[in-house]
């Protein structure tokens, strides 16, 4: 297992390319402070935000690799976030105007960390459902520190719009792909495409997950209603009755 982990430490770069996840960091951060400004939090907070959703996915992910997390062994990472912090607390007032384009950034980002996360798990040779759960962790990871520090019903157990719903499709197309044997880059398309598209459809929509179910519940009869006992007749009533062949 070490040397399947050192060789994948070592071909990881030339696999996975640095931009492909500095884009996701990119992607989150910008919805992260986004969070921030509509919430009014200070440039305390905007960066806060956009540290923990630019980052908190890959540093789940990164955990349950075993592995440092490259947001503090990479020189590129912090600084990229606190671009994309410091960018959206100058235009402010274009952060509150475009609220679409941040929800079609949190959908980017979804489908980003996901995408690497299962990439990232399939390049140390883990099993494909180990590969789909670290990729829907990569993708939620970041969203629920978000609404927990930004004090929001953390959304990923709520119901709602698809979140987790759909970064569970996408990692499971990409795995499913990986193990029909095709090409990384169409399993990486297919499963991106599949994660934003559910995002957007079910909040265009208004989709949302379904509530648990009760079949019991469904199946089991109401019970009767119980008899309610004839009175006894009476002779007067008896002789007025007509006779039963009349």
């Amino acid at each position: 297992m070490t040397g399947a982990i050192t060789q994948a430490a070592v071909i990881h770069p030339l696999q996975l390319p640095l931009w492909i996840d500095l884009t996701s960091v990119v992607v989150g951060a910008l919805a992260g402070a986004g969070v921030a400004v509509r919430q009014q939090l200070d440039i305390v907070g905007v960066l806060l935000l956009a540290l923990v959703m630019g980052l908190g996915g890959g540093i789940v992910r990164d955990v349950l690799l075993g592995l440092r997390p490259a947001a503090v062994t990479s020189p590129y990472y912090l600084p990229t976030v606190a671009a994309a912090a410091l960018a959206a607390f100058v235009f402010t007032s274009l952060v509150r105007r475009f609220g679409t384009t941040f929800v079609v950034l949190d959908a980017l980002a979804a489908g980003l960390f996901t995408v690497v996360g299962v990439e990232k798990a399939l390049l140390y040779d883990l099993p494909y459902v180990s590969a789909i759960f670290i990729g829907v962790a990569a993708a939620v990871g970041g969203g629920l520190l978000v609404d927990l520090i930004a004090g929001r019903p953390v959304e990923v157990v709520r119901r709602g719009p698809w979140n987790a719903t759909a970064a569970l499709a996408g990692a499971s197309v990409y795995a499913g792909a990986a193990g029909a044997g095709a090409p990384s880059g169409v399993g990486q398309v297919a499963a991106f495409a599949v994660v934003v598209g559910m995002r957007l459809a079910s909040l265009r929509w208004g989709l949302q997950t379904p509530l648990p179910a009760d079949p019991a519940k469904k199946l089991a009869r109401p019970p009767r209603a119980p008899r309610t006992p004839r009175p006894p007749r009476t002779r007067s009533q008896a002789d007025e009755d007509p006779p039963a062949n009349g």
